[in-house]
C-alpha cells in the first residue's frame, strides 16, 4: 500500500506538539523511497511554519565519521531550518519543551546570492564558493524524540525535518575568509568541561563540499538556495545530549562560540 504523505505529516505534527517519545519509526509509515520521504518532509514543513516561521535555510545531516558511528547511518540528507528556531550567540531553552535535546557543533554558512539550479555540471567546492557570504560557528539543536539509535533509518530522519529543532549562531567574524575552513578544531563543553572535540575537515572534507551537495540535491528536487539563507553544514562534533539544568558551549577556532542554557522547568 502506498504511503499517504498527508497522513504521515499529520502524525509527525501531532508527535511534535505532544513532545512524544518515538523510540522507533512505525512500520506503517516506512518507505524505501527517498524522494517520497522528502515529500513528507515538505508536507510536515507546511505545518511547522505556521508557528515556527518560514523556511530560512537548511541543515545537512549524516556527513562525518563521528555521526556515522553514532547513528549507524550514511548520508548526506537535508532538513529545513525555520525562522523562529534561529537564535543568536546565546540562548536559553526549557527542558519541558523538548523530548530530548542534543547539540551538534557545525560551521554555519550564509548564502550571499540566489544559487541557480545546476544545469549541465553539478556544483563542487570551487564553483559553490562565490555564493558563500559568511561562515561562523554554531550549534544545531537536535530533537531526536528519544529515538532508539540501534533502530534508525535514513528516510524517517528525512521525513522528520532531519531532526532539526533549531540553530544557534555565533557572532559574525570579519576574518572568516582568511581561515582554512577545512582545517579547524572545535569542541563542545557542558558547564565548562569539554565532552567531545572534532575537526572541520571530517565533514565531507570541507564545508563547501556540503554546500555544493545541498545545492545539487535541492536542484534535483526542484528547489534552490536563496540569498540570505543559512546552511548548517554538518556535524564536526557529533550530537551531545544536554543534561537539563546545564549549559552547553560550542567553540570552533577562529569562528567564535555559542552558549546554550538548558533550563529546568519552572
Amino acid at each position: 500500500m502506498a504511503l499517504n504523505i498527508a497522513k504521515v505529516a499529520n502524525w509527525l505534527h501531532q508527535v511534535d506538539k505532544a513532545r512524544a517519545v518515538v523510540g522507533w519509526w512505525p512500520s506503517q509509515f516506512a518507505t524505501d523511497d527517498e524522494r517520497l520521504a522528502y515529500k513528507v518532509q515538505d508536507a510536515f514543513l507546511k505545518k511547522q511554519v505556521v508557528k515556527q516561521g518560514p523556511l530560512v535555510g537548511y541543515k545537512i545531516a549524516l556527513t562525518s565519521p563521528q555521526i556515522f558511528e553514532q547513528t549507524g547511518l550514511r548520508g548526506p540528507a537535508y532538513g529545513p531550518i525555520r525562522k523562529k528556531r534561529v537564535f543568536e550567540h546565546k540562548a536559553t531553552v526549557r527542558a519541558d519543551r523538548w523530548t530530548r535535546l542534543g547539540v551538534e557543533l557545525e560551521i554555519i554558512l550564509t548564502v550571499n546570492a540566489d544559487v541557480p539550479k545546476p544545469k549541465k555540471k553539478h556544483y563542487d567546492k570551487d564553483s559553490i564558493a562565490p555564493y558563500v557570504g559568511s561562515a561562523r560557528a554554531g550549534f544545531e539543536l537536535i530533537e531526536d524524540r528519544g529515538a532508539d539509535y540501534s533502530r534508525l533509518a535514513v528516510n524517517p530522519l528525512i521525513m522528520d525535518a532531519g531532526w532539526n529543532g533549531g540553530s544557534l549562531l555565533a557572532k559574525p567574524t570579519k576574518d572568516w575568509a582568511k581561515l582554512d575552513l577545512g582545517n579547524l578544531e572545535g569542541s563542545i563543553s557542558f558547564d565548562g568541561k569539554v565532552v567531545r572535540e572534532g575537526h572541520s575537515g571530517d565533514v565531507l572534507g570541507h564545508c563547501y563540499n556540503s554546500l555544493a551537495w545541498l545545492a545539487n540535491k535541492l536542484g534535483d528536487h526542484g528547489k534552490t538556495l536563496k540569498k540570505g539563507m543559512i546552511v548548517s553544514t554538518g556535524s564536526m562534533v557529533a550530537c551531545q545530549f544536554v543534561p537539563p539544568g546545564s549549559t552547553a558551549t560550542g567553540k570552533i577556532d577562529g569562528l567564535g562560540e555559542v552558549t546554550l542554557k538548558y533550563d529546568l522547568p519552572r
